[in-house]
């Protein structure tokens, strides 16, 4: 073998190398991105199911069902509860929005959290806290909040625990 002919097959080696390296680095790439989503949406799950169960304290649980349902008698101090308990379920919301337009939210991740924003923009106290709050948000947030206020129509007032008990005593009666 000539000086030549190794010349050559040590540019092929070192260009099948840098292939191989690209490769690689287009699968750490894809790695990471995924990961990335994983994260994103773990962050989501437990930043939400934290808000969920801080809701569920009684003082708050009471506040969240006064506020929701637009209740009249909120003191100033339940209505400044209910509006930082709708402001932080708006912040996030927000947050999903931007993760979503970014692409770090899948589709279907976006969808479960717009069918949650459907859920509670019928209930007039969201709506109201909404109206009130609404400047204090990116426009593309607005735009999405308000075109779900407009779409969603206020909910009749639900008694959530009664229909609960009645779907509870259907299955005990079904499974006996």
């Amino acid at each position: 073998m000539t000086l030549e002919d190794i010349f050559y097959v040590s540019q092929t080696i070192a260009s099948v190398a840098v292939v191989g390296s690209l490769i690689y680095v287009g699968l750490q790439v894809r790695y990471a991105e995924r990961s990335q989503r994983g994260l994103m949406q773990q962050a989501r799950a437990d930043r939400t199911s934290s808000a969920s169960l801080a809701a569920a304290d009684p003082e708050l649980a009471r506040i969240w069902l006064k506020g929701g349902a637009g209740d009249p008698d909120l003191t100033p101090v339940e209505f400044t509860q209910w509006m930082l308990l709708t402001r932080a379920a708006f912040l996030s919301g927000e947050d999903s929005i931007l993760q979503y337009k970014a692409g770090l939210m899948s589709k279907e991740t976006y969808d479960t959290y717009v069918a949650g924003v459907r859920f509670y923009m019928a209930k007039p106290g969201f709506r109201a806290a909404w109206k009130l709050s609404r400047t204090q948000f990116g426009s593309e947030f607005r735009a999405f909040s308000d075109s779900i206020l407009k779409e969603v129509p206020v909910a009749a007032a639900a008694d959530s625990l009664a229909e609960w008990t009645a779907l509870a005593e259907a299955d005990r009666s079904g499974a006996s």
